[in-house]
């Protein structure tokens, strides 16, 4: 440890690490834009609704961004929607969305593990007046735009994110550290 660590505190931070010792949640890509909408849609008691994926990556995504909306007073916390894989295929796939919007009729859907390729999907969305934040780690596919929604918060459409090494779930923690920064949460620790 002497040689990777310049002091104790050095040593402490790493084995004991707070959020106020980790690096911004704010320097990836459009976070402020998605916090600012995900407060807006518990303040106004919207229906927020997950959409995950159905791999590791994703369900513990769902459940760390579930568990993190729940514990604001007042707030009813989001539904959460995982597509039936052999059904309806990977992520926001056309049966997936129709499923999800009958069964959960969204104002703010949440893509998580997914979606970055999903622009054709996410304009119709917009049209039947659901608002769309993106949380994803994957490439974006070809050469194709980038889906037009609140926000796009995914380190690989930013050459100079510093958090390209994340995963999803990595993401959506990054996600509640900035909704902590923004509106804190005194009995909440996000370790747990």
């Amino acid at each position: 440890m002497r040689k990777s660590f310049a002091n104790a505190e050095e040593v402490q931070n790493f084995l004991r690490p707070r959020l106020k010792t980790l690096a911004d949640p704010f320097l990836l890509p459009q976070m402020e834009k998605a916090v600012e909408r995900i407060l807006q849609a518990l303040d106004r008691h919207e229906r927020v609704v997950l959409f995950g994926d159905y791999d590791v990556d994703g369900v513990t995504s769902l459940a760390l961004l579930s568990e993190m909306l729940r514990a604001y007073p007042a707030t009813a916390g989001p539904e959460l929607f995982l597509p039936m894989r052999m059904e309806e295929g990977y992520g926001l796939s056309r049966e997936s969305i129709e499923r999800c919007l009958e069964q959960h009729k969204p104002q703010l859907l949440i893509a998580v593990d997914c979606g970055t390729s999903s622009a054709a999907e996410i304009v119709d969305l917009r049209k039947r007046g659901v608002d769309v934040i993106v949380l994803d780690h994957h490439e974006p596919r070809g050469r194709g735009a980038l889906p037009d929604c609140v926000a796009i918060v995914n380190p690989k459409i930013d050459p100079h994110s510093p958090f390209h090494y994340l995963c999803s779930v990595g993401i959506v923690f990054k996600l509640c550290h900035a909704l902590l920064k923004k509106r804190p949460l005194e009995d909440f620790d996000l370790k747990s």
